[in-house]
Order: structure tokens, then sequence, then C-alpha cells
């Protein structure tokens, strides 16, 4: 869920945007009173339901990426590893430049969702602060699987050098998964009603049933768009005040997250080789496609998942099976392994800054 940004709010004034939190004092008899009744079923009910679903999250998680081993192994196994190397050299400067600019536009992206999710939280941070943190925090998160729980940490251990509590950077993260959400929402379904074609070979499901998959994708988006003309409250949740955005904000978000995900697509689109014909828009179906069933894997960065799936719905005949998984190893390479190595040493450096300032703070205090 979102929240619209408010710019006259002072950093200090959480209490007046959320609002305080009050309870009734306990007596020590009450306090030191156990809880019963169906409170502790229900909590353990919680917990059982809580505990099936990570399993099930885990099984889901190692199935795919055993059938994306196994999609693999089927089509790659006729390819050797000179032949890889081949078609990498084959990939001209041009095709890596260009698949640098639109991995660099989807980071710009992304710079976007971290400005307006700061400004949620009624905080104010330079944009360039911002950048840095946004760009550490994604090139990890996209690369080790898990982005929620990832992405919240980094988060927390940078914004807390700024006075962010644990609060405003579970705000960030709501805000900022929502944004994500919504784009890839949308997107996945204009991909599927634009180009469902590619789906339907790699599976047993007809067009129309694809087609109306992603109407009911778009349907949700509207519907929660329409939603937000009629409810303009403020929401409760554990105590804590959360805003709708209100239909202005909700758009832009959609349009960062399709513009995110939409310069991802056209960076893989950039390294296919020319004896594909497929144009940018049947490319991102496939793309679309291939990023829900990796994130549905949680496999880190998506590997092999989000490969497999590209390589079976595009479903490449023997001499463009080494093309195309060359293609998609140029494309790890960039999208995800460039950034998470300079995201690391970036975020190895604020480290390194951060300890030697706080010995220098010791120091001085044991110096005063």
């Amino acid at each position: 869920m979102a929240i619209a940004p408010h710019d006259d709010v002072d950093v200090e004034d959480d209490d007046a945007i959320d609002g305080p939190t009050r309870s009734t004092p306990k007596s020590d008899d009450q306090a030191s009173r156990p809880a019963v009744g169906s409170g502790g079923a229900v909590m353990a009910v919680m917990k059982g339901h809580s505990r099936l679903k990570s399993l099930l999250s885990i099984a889901v998680g190692l199935g795919l990426f055993l059938i994306s081993l196994w999609v693999l192994h089927r089509w790659a196994s006729n390819v050797s590893l000179d032949q890889l190397g081949t078609e990498l050299v084959r990939i001209s400067l041009m095709q890596f430049v260009l698949a640098l600019f639109f991995t660099a536009l989807s980071f710009v992206a992304l710079v976007g969702y971290e400005y307006y999710a700061v400004r949620y939280v009624h905080r104010k941070l330079p944009l360039k602060q911002i950048a840095i943190y946004s760009f550490v925090t994604q090139a990890v998160a996209h690369a080790v699987g898990f982005a929620i729980f990832v992405g919240a940490t980094i988060r927390y251990k940078l914004y807390s050098l700024h006075g962010f509590n644990i609060i405003d950077v579970a705000k960030i993260q709501v805000f900022f998964t929502t944004t994500f959400g919504l784009g890839a929402t949308t997107l996945i379904g204009i991909a599927f009603v634009i180009e469902p074609a590619p789906l339907a070979l790699a599976t047993t499901i007809e067009v129309p049933v694809w087609r109306a998959i992603g109407v009911v994708l778009l349907a949700i988006v509207l519907g929660f768009i329409l939603f937000e003309f009629w409810f303009d409250r403020p929401v409760k949740i554990m105590g804590q005040v959360l805003a709708l955005p209100g239909p202005k904000i909700t758009l832009l978000q959609i349009f960062l997250g399709i513009a995110d995900l939409a310069s991802v697509a056209a960076a893989l689109y950039v390294l296919m080789p020319a004896g594909f014909n497929i144009d940018y828009f049947e490319l991102l179906g496939i793309f679309a496609a291939a990023l829900t069933v990796g994130l549905i894997s949680h496999v880190p960065g998506s590997l092999g998942v989000f490969e497999s799936a590209v390589i079976l719905m595009i479903q490449p005949s023997p001499e463009l099976t080494a093309p195309l998984i060359g293609a998609l190893i140029a494309f790890r390479a960039i999208y995800y392994m460039l950034p998470l190595v300079v995201g690391s040493l970036t975020l190895g450096v604020i480290e390194l800054r951060r300890g030697l300032s706080h010995a220098r703070d010791k120091r001085r205090a044991s110096l005063g």
C-alpha cells in the first residue's frame, strides 16, 4: 500500500503523521495475569498457517528450480562451452552498450521508487543520497533472492544512519513493493493481452485464456485506482496510519513500475541474436511470464528459472539454441552480476566510512 507524499511535514513530527498509540495502564494484577481463552489457540493456528505457507513456498521454489534444471539440460545438452564462448564474442559492442543503457534506465526508474517512498515517510534526503541507497539496495536484492526481506534489511542499515526508525523503513519497503507490484501487474496484463501466443505455444493453455488473464490483471489495477476515488481515508494497521496515495500518485507508481520493467526487457531484447524473428512486444510478453515464474520460485536472482522459462517459450531451433543461451548469459552478467559487484563494493565503502567515523567519535570522547 502506498502513501501520499507530504513535503510540508517536519522530520521530527512523526506522531503528528501517524498518531500516537495509546494504551490504558494495567494494574499489577492484570499485567501478571496470563492470557486465556481462544487467543492462544488463534495464535497457534496462525503460526501453523505461517509455517505451512513457508514450507509450501520452499517446495514450490525447489520444484520450479528442478524443472528449470531439466529444461536447461534438455535444450543445452548439445551446446558446448566453446560454442557459448563463440556466441558471447559475437555480441557486438553496440549491443553491450545498449544493454547497459537500458539497465541504467531501469535503475533510474528505481530511484523514482525510492524518492517517493522517502517522501511517504515525510523525510528529506538529498536526491544523490537516495539514488545511491536505491542502487545499492536493489543491486544486491535483485541478485540474492527474497528481495523484500533483503531490501528491508539493507535499507534499515543505510537509512538508520540518518535517524530513520524501523517503522519508517517498513513504510518505505511497503511503498517500494507496491510500486513494483502495480507496474508488474499492469505490464504483465498488457503483455498477455497483446502477445499471448508465445505463452500458448509453451503451455496447453489457449490464447483466449491468456488474454482473459491479462484483462483480469488490468481490471485489478483499474479497480484499485477507482477504489481510491471513493475511499480516501487513512487506514490504521497495527497502530500505524497508512494513507492511500490517491489516483495521481498511483498512476505515477504504475508509470515508474512499467518504465523499470520495460527497460529490463529492452536490455534483453537488444542482446537477442539476429536470427530470431521476434519483435519487442513478443519478447515483452515472454519476459513478463518468465519474470512471474522467477518471482514465484524465490530462487536467488531467478537463476536458471528465468532462463529456462524464456527458452521454453521461444523454443529455438537447434542452430539458434547456443545464440539464445549466450544472449541470456550476457543479460544476466549485465543486469544482475555487474550491479551486484558495484553495489556490494559501494555498500562496503559505506560501512567502512561508518566504522571509521564511529572509531573517530569514540577516540574524541575518550580524549574529551
